[in-house]
Order: structure tokens, then C-alpha cells, then sequence
């Protein structure tokens, strides 16, 4: 009979650490993600750091499960995944591969600021409410601020001129400009900059002055030309209702550790940045400065031509992204990090 009484409680027990168990894990909230690049790219290099905050921080309620890249979901492919919901989260995406979605979205790349100070500028708060409208998606940030954008080529430029007649790998965001300047735009998804240089489909590119190495483009193009332009902008997202369903702590744990890797991630990148120049430097790509009055120019055309864009093609929202991503709509007498 006792024999008995314990193959019960024992059964019983066994039956109670499974339903623990299985209730343990039924409480970890699981995000899946992609990135725009592959998970090698020096672009995602503040990731698998975010990603282990969040785990530690939440004591393992919460995990970012990163599927990966363009391997997964075809990176201009990934915004129309998040909006229907067949992915859960972009952890690094450029605001501008999302202009067939929402035609303001290359502004960002105009902005003055960084990202901590655009949470007191009223950008923050003014994109969270167009993710939400166009894309289906909870804004929760951006990894990078201050990070330029330069034109690479293998045709030496001496001159604002020189660029006429050049074919130059792009994006949204500078159509506008390579056009200004003369230049045909062909836009090419990132994986293929390579061999679209190697083979000369294009003379040069349009891109981050940081982590082109990644794509080995220091092995192909001879020159870098100063001054750079623009500014990096990689959104971070969640499917906005997929951010509904996540506990409401997780949601405060995910904003304030969003919020303390934008500083994070920037520093970082700065670091690489210096690696990379001499990176640069070491395969024999020089730099050209182009002239003052032409550098002027350069940079004027730059912004006033995708300004002039972006307000045409978004006249709700241009207007007022230009207005609160400038300096002068911070707030007086604060440090730009409190």
C-alpha cells in the first residue's frame, strides 16, 4: 500500500514540475528579428550587446531571437514582414529602405541632432506617431547618431563638376543629391556594392563612412571624398502588435535600455570608425578634399535638394521633422545628454 501511495505522489510531483516548467516558459517573452545586413556586418555590432541587456535585465523573461538578415527576409522586403506582422521586430534597418512605406522617412537622414537629444527636441515623440501610422511599428530608437555618409569612387574628383556623368551606387536617401550633382543614381542593396564596383556596373558608391570595409569595398575603390554629408540613421523596431502584447515592464525595460544604447552603440562605432580609416589607409584608398567654395556648394546641394524632396513628397510631415530635428529645437541651457 505504501508502495503504492509513493508511485502516486511521485507521479503527481512529476506532473507538477512539468506544468512549472512548462509555465516557466510560457512567461518568456520571445521577439524575433531580423537586420538589414548579415549578422556579420559591422553595422550590427551594437546588437548581441542590446540583446544580452534585455535578457539579463528582465532575468530571462525576455529574449530577442535575431533570425538573422537579408538571408531571411530580402532586405528591402523586411519593412512589409514587420508591418504584417510575419516578423516581430527590425533590430537595424536605414530609415530610407522604408520609403515605399513612408515617404518621409528619408528626413532622418538630415537631422542635426543625435538620438538622445531628439527624444527632447519632439522628434522622438513626432516619429513614433509615423511608425505607428505608416509602418504598423512601435519606434523605439536608433543605434547610431553623428555618423556620416561619403561619396567612394575610382574616378579621382578634383572639382564639384567631376561628378557629372558618374554612375554611383545609392540609396533613397541621396537620389536627389547624386542627381544635383550630375551623377546616375543606381540603386543597389548593400550585399551587391561589391560586385556591382569589381565589375564596373558603377564607378563608386554612396555610403556609411563607417563599416564599408565590411563589405570589402576598401579592396575595390580608390578614393574618399571630403566632406561628408548627411547622417547614419538605423531604426529599431517592433510590430506594433506584437508591442501591445509584451508585459508593460518589459516594455519600460526595453525603452530605458533602447535609450542607453544609443550612447552606447555611437561610442562604439567611433572606435571602429578610427580602425577603419586606417583600414582604408593601409589598402591605398586616398582621400580627396574638395576645394572650400566647391565644399560649400557640395554640402548645401546635399540638403537642400533632399529637403526640398522629402516636403514635396510628405507636405503632412516634412515641414514639421525639419523643424524639430534642428538645433535650435532644443531646449536652452542643458547638456545634450541629460
Amino acid at each position: 500500500m505504501k508502495k503504492k501511495v509513493f508511485c502516486v505522489l511521485l507521479l503527481v510531483g512529476v506532473m507538477i514540475l512539468a506544468f512549472m516548467s512548462k509555465e516557466a516558459k510560457s512567461q518568456v517573452t520571445v521577439i524575433k528579428a531580423v537586420t538589414a545586413f548579415p549578422k556579420t556586418n559591422a553595422n550590427n555590432d551594437p546588437i548581441p550587446l542590446f540583446m544580452e541587456a534585455l535578457n539579463k535585465r528582465s532575468g530571462g523573461k525576455l529574449k530577442i531571437d535575431w533570425l538573422g538578415g537579408p538571408e531571411v527576409f530580402a532586405t528591402f522586403d523586411q519593412i512589409h514582414a514587420l508591418k504584417a506582422g510575419t516578423v516581430d521586430a527590425i533590430l537595424y534597418y536605414p530609415w530610407a529602405f522604408m520609403k515605399s512605406l513612408m515617404p518621409e522617412s528619408e528626413a532622418q537622414g538630415l537631422s542635426e541632432i543625435t538620438a538622445w537629444e531628439e527624444r527632447k527636441s519632439g522628434l522622438f515623440e513626432l516619429w513614433t506617431e509615423i511608425f505607428e501610422k505608416r509602418v504598423n511599428a512601435k519606434f523605439l530608437g536608433r543605434f547610431h547618431s553623428n555618423l556620416r555618409f561619403r561619396i567612394f569612387t575610382n574616378k579621382k574628383v578634383e572639382k564639384i563638376g567631376d561628378f557629372k556623368g558618374q554612375t554611383l551606387r545609392t540609396m533613397p536617401l541621396y537620389i536627389p543629391f547624386i542627381r544635383a550633382l550630375g551623377a546616375n543614381p543606381v540603386t543597389i542593396p548593400p550585399p551587391d556594392m561589391y560586385t556591382s564596383v569589381e565589375r564596373g556596373v558603377v564607378d563608386g558608391v554612396m555610403y556609411a563612412e563607417w563599416s564599408m570595409a565590411s563589405f570589402g569595398l576598401h579592396e575595390v575603390i580608390k578614393f574618399t571624398i571630403e566632406p561628408p554629408v548627411f547622417q547614419l540613421e538605423p531604426a529599431t523596431m517592433i510590430n506594433l502588435d506584437r508591442w501591445k502584447k509584451i508585459p508593460k515592464d518589459l516594455q519600460e525595460l526595453i525603452m530605458d535600455t533602447m535609450k542607453e544604447y544609443e550612447y552606447i552603440a555611437t561610442m562604439r562605432s567611433f572606435m571602429l570608425l578610427d580602425k577603419e580609416n586606417r583600414m582604408r589607409e593601409k589598402a591605398g584608398m586616398k582621400i580627396i578634399t574638395l576645394p572650400p567654395e566647391d565644399a560649400a556648394k557640395y554640402t548645401k546641394l546635399a540638403y537642400d535638394t533632399t529637403w526640398e524632396t522629402i516636403i514635396k513628397t510628405s507636405p503632412e510631415y516634412g515641414p514639421k521633422l525639419k523643424k524639430v530635428m534642428s538645433k535650435e529645437a532644443l531646449p536652452k541651457g542643458s547638456f545634450p545628454w541629460q
